[in-house]
């Protein structure tokens, strides 16, 4: 038995370590990772359910928000998606102290997918945030993260380790 154990601590001691983040399993087959567990809630508007993560470390604020726009399954048109695109964007650096930074749009064959980076000012110190709409379906996903410009670098490691964790159950294309 005690040969088993040291075995076993030669394994867990060999193995590369983790980096300690958590796979969450979001509504509408999105998953994604996060540092932490972090926290999840309901919220309903005009009969558009959405499920909110959120969660935090030493350096960054985390979000993920996955919004069912219609109760019919099938695919938003352009003219939909520019028109919530637009209006999000507009919400998102609506504060007096906001300044979008960055506009893109990322290629995928699957699904539209919009990112855009902005600051504020927020106690006398300036925050960038990076923001990711994807519209998958009849689903809009909002993942966000953010934290001190003076802590860009780890920033955008965050951010780009965040974003490229994102992953749809393939089972559910029609």
């Amino acid at each position: 038995m005690s040969i088993l154990k040291i075995i076993l601590i030669g394994i867990l001691c060999l193995a590369p370590e983790k980096d300690g983040w958590v796979r969450i399993n979001g509504d509408n087959y999105i998953s994604f990772s996060f540092p932490s567990r972090g926290e999840r809630f309901k919220k309903e508007v005009n009969n558009m359910r959405s499920w909110i993560f959120q969660t935090k470390n030493i350096t960054c604020v985390f979000g993920a928000v996955c919004t069912q726009l219609t109760k019919e399954k099938g695919v938003l048109d352009e003219y939909t998606i520019n028109q919530l695109y637009i209006s999000m964007k507009k919400e998102s650096v609506s504060m007096p102290t906001a300044k979008l930074t960055g506009e893109k749009r990322i290629p995928d064959v699957d699904m539209d997918i919009r990112e855009i980076s902005y600051t504020i000012m927020k106690d006398e110190e300036e925050m960038t945030y990076f923001k990711r709409f994807i519209f998958r379906d009849n689903c809009m996903y909002q993942l966000t993260i953010g934290g001190k410009t003076e802590d860009l670098e780890e920033l955008e490691s965050q951010r780009d380790k965040f974003f490229n964790s994102v992953k749809f159950d393939q089972n559910t294309r029609k």
